[in-house]
């Protein structure tokens, strides 16, 4: 299994997309990148695991998500794509490479490949190869040169 860790803020939306927006509605995601996404999953066959702060609000029994997480699920089924699972919640300010670590362990799966999408550095550390660093902020989140970087980082194994 390939599995892409997906984080929303500054990956499916920027500061450009910010000023376009309508902020009268649930419109965090800007949904041009989500063909990006698709063409992601369809060119691997990876498997979405939200490692977003958004994933407080997604679980993968659809009656537990709160109004944001049937707004990530709405918004991806229009495009074809769906949520797989999330990386845990930690309450102790765990950082985001020891959440992703701690479900690659506890995955009962093999996994065969995975990438990192992601606007923040984090301090990888020893999964810097795995990284694909998006520019939310001079740039428009995820765009096709990140789509070819996580395409073959996935198809290295």
């Amino acid at each position: 299994m390939k599995i892409i860790f997906l984080d929303i803020d500054g990956v499916l939306n920027s500061r450009a997309y910010d000023r376009l927006r309508d902020w009268n509605i649930l419109s965090d995601i800007d949904e041009t990148r989500l063909p990006l996404l698709k063409k992601l999953v369809d060119t691997t066959g990876a498997k979405i695991v939200l490692s977003s702060t958004w994933r407080a609000h997604w679980n993968e029994d659809p009656n537990l998500c709160d109004e944001d997480g049937m707004y990530i699920n709405k918004t991806f089924a229009k495009y074809g794509l769906f949520v797989y699972s999330r990386t845990p919640l930690h309450r102790d300010y765990t950082l985001r490479k020891e959440e992703i670590k701690q479900w690659l362990n506890d995955c009962s799966e093999k996994i065969e490949a995975f990438v990192i999408i992601d606007d923040d550095q984090f301090g990888w550390g020893d999964l810097s190869p795995y990284f694909v660093k998006t520019n939310p902020n001079f740039g428009r989140g995820l765009e096709e040169k990140h789509i070819q970087e996580a395409i073959d980082i996935l198809n290295r194994c």
